[in-house]
């Protein structure tokens, strides 16, 4: 059986934005769950619904509760307050009468500001076309993965044994995209591994337990089908389990678009 395109996934949530039945196939799981991007990209775009085009998406929390199987879930969604300048949604997703996922989605439209600091540049990196390509490997990488193509620049291989603080590379999807939208750009971003498991020898789990987003929005000009985005990860700490990690990525043309916080539990 073919893999389900992300774009058909997200044609699934429609207005009122409460949308009833879900489902989603085994190709996007991640280990006994849903792959955690997929769910906050359907949690936005239920939010979006709610929201006038001219109010970008400016920051998202979500808490990744409990596992999001494969029966099927709804998405509750409701505005919680919309002013002059923004307007903030909360959105749930329910699954069997429990929810797995909460998300707070704030959005805003632009605004005169005299405050203007250049955002961080992209690092220097092997150029995709050099880079290593991580490979899909049935039963050892997560399944969700075949969805993207990955190559590797910098920072050690997960279950290598070595290194752990960071990681960097550049990564698109597999299926046929144009300028990527919000949501294409959140399951975007959680696509890529915790550093940390670079130092067992070993695979072993991990899953995120909260994970917030901010956006910086350019116009972008120039955007051609499956360019590849930069990515890079650095660890702030890792005990008893924990780890803190922030990254960014930037668009085909080095600009910055999105960076993160994640606060991610290893089962090792």
């Amino acid at each position: 059986m073919p893999d389900t395109l992300f774009a058909t996934l997200m044609k699934k949530i429609e207005p009122p934005g409460d949308t009833p039945h879900l489902h989603v196939p085994d190709d996007w799981m991640q280990g006994r769950t849903v792959y955690g991007g997929l769910v906050a990209a359907m949690a936005l775009k239920s939010m979006r619904i709610h929201v006038p085009g001219e109010r970008k998406v400016r920051s998202l929390v979500f808490s990744f509760i409990g596992p999001l199987d494969s029966r099927p879930f709804h998405i509750q969604t409701q505005p919680l307050r919309s002013g002059k300048s923004v307007t903030t949604i909360e959105s749930r997703i329910i699954q069997n009468g429990t929810i797995c996922c909460t998300a707070l989605g704030s959005f805003g439209a632009d605004r005169d500001s005299k405050i203007q600091i250049p955002p961080v540049e992209r690092p220097e990196m092997q150029d995709p076309s050099t880079a290593f390509e991580l490979p899909y490997i049935d039963g050892l990488t997560p399944t969700f993965t075949r969805h993207f193509h990955y190559r590797w620049a910098m920072g050690e291989f997960p279950f290598s044994g070595k290194g752990g603080q960071e990681i960097g590379g550049w990564i698109n999807y597999r299926e046929d995209t144009n300028c990527l939208t919000e949501e294409w750009l959140v399951a975007l971003a959680d696509a890529w591994p915790t550093p940390v498991l670079s130092q067992l020898k070993k695979p072993a789990a991990a899953s995120t337990m909260t994970w917030s987003l901010g956006f910086v929005h350019l116009d972008r000009t120039a955007c051609s089908e499956n360019q590849w985005w930069a990515y890079h990860c650095a660890v702030d700490s890792a005990e008893r389990g924990y780890v803190h990690e922030r990254s960014t990525i930037w668009d085909p043309d080095g600009h910055l678009a999105v960076y993160s916080h994640q606060t991610n539990t290893v089962f090792a």
